[in-house]
């Protein structure tokens, strides 16, 4: 179901793109905290739409912002409605929350004049909105684990309250959550890592496209990068443009999206001649975990292709035993034992260190040469 722009949930959406783009909103009617946005989308109002998507367990709605022609998702949001109670006294609670295409917590704001209370009644402080926003920011709270009851620390168990809301924090649970305030946390947090943020992840996935890949990877965050990186399948084209974003992170220098990158690249996607010239070029440059993953990767494609071939025999030579030994073993397994290849090889055989000698050695066995015949390539 496709929202009309001009009913209240679009307004919304337009005071928040306005706090997220570091725009003040007039007076103090409104309350906006967000995080930054960085996964980066044209927000121009006139050019996006807002769908409505029916969450089955909850029976509420979340709602989704994306651009109108390109069909790019920029981010999702849910507008909550519930009590919050104190010493048997309730007021409404309105809030909006809102995530990133990958899930990730956003922001939250309250309609005009809306404001959050402590048990005690009193308004929340800049302050503590503050740490609710970083709170809530924070997928590895165990909050997930903390039962209602955990919340607080019941003072007078014959007492009539119904909520015992008034009952101080314990100590554990006081660290994870704005003091006076751990139901109101308790349950926006569960909200933002609950199933709501599953909903989130299964439309945005359902939606990956080369580009859209490509743009999540251009995020600063490296959780959003992970996240899109453990996405890819064998069914995911590798464009030129999305191909050029993975290479980069594999040549860079973070270590686990360098890792998770790789994981990413399929059996199907190594069959290129281009690709895997590419990966050669990381492989001269590359630190020793990483060139080993590379060999690891093209074990499993169907063939080296001959380019490939030729630049890695060109500094087989330069290699260290365990490099050569990977390097041979990768030969090995895809059947590369042509006489030029052998040739180099076999010079390595005088090699001064015995362990790169005996790595040449041992390959030209596994191709099935004498110790005559290797012999004879070695004096030649």
């Amino acid at each position: 179901m496709i929202v009309s722009k001009f009913n209240c949930f679009t307004i919304a959406i337009g005071f928040f793109l306005w706090s997220i783009l570091g725009f003040s909103l007039s007076g103090h009617d409104k309350l906006s905290y967000s995080k930054k946005a960085t996964i980066v989308g044209d927000y121009d109002q006139e050019q996006t739409i807002v769908i409505a998507y029916k969450d089955s367990l909850s029976g509420d709605s979340i709602f989704l912002v994306q651009r109108k022609e390109s069909n790019i998702p920029l981010h999702f949001f849910k507008n909550i409605v519930t009590d919050v109670c104190f010493d048997n006294e309730c007021r409404l609670l309105q809030v909006s929350v809102y995530w990133n295409i990958t899930g990730r917590y956003l922001g939250f704001d309250l309609p005009p004049g809306e404001f959050l209370s402590k048990h005690d009644h009193k308004p929340f402080s800049q302050d503590e909105y503050e740490r609710l926003n970083d709170l809530l920011a924070d997928p590895n709270l165990p909050l997930n684990a903390v039962s209602f009851e955990e919340l607080i620390e019941i003072p007078d168990l014959t007492s009539d309250s119904i909520d015992g809301i008034s009952g101080a924090t314990t100590k554990t649970i006081s660290e994870m959550v704005v003091k006076g305030a751990a139901y109101t946390t308790y349950t926006l947090w569960n909200i933002v890592h609950g199933p709501t943020q599953d909903l989130v992840v299964q439309k945005t996935e359902k939606q990956l496209s080369p580009d859209l890949i490509d743009l999540i990877l251009k995020s600063p965050d490296q959780s959003d990068k992970v996240w899109v990186l453990g996405r890819i399948t064998s069914r995911t084209i590798l464009t030129k443009k999305l191909t050029t974003s993975l290479l980069e992170i594999i040549a860079g220098d973070d270590f686990f999206l360098a890792y998770s990158a790789l994981n990413a690249l399929k059996s199907s996607h190594l069959a290129s001649t281009s690709l895997q010239s590419n990966l050669f070029s990381i492989y001269e440059h590359a630190d020793h975990s990483i060139q080993r993953m590379i060999i690891e990767k093209l074990m499993k494609t169907s063939s080296l292709s001959s380019t490939f071939v030729v630049r890695s025999r060109a500094i087989l030579g330069t290699l260290n035993g365990k490099q050569l030994g990977d390097m041979l073993k990768l030969y090995a397994n895809h059947d590369i034992n042509d006489m030029e290849t052998l040739n180099v090889v076999a010079k390595i055989l005088k090699n001064e260190n015995r362990f790169v000698s005996r790595q040449a050695y041992n390959f030209l066995k596994s191709s099935h040469l004498s110790d005559q015949e290797i012999e004879a390539l070695k004096n030649k």
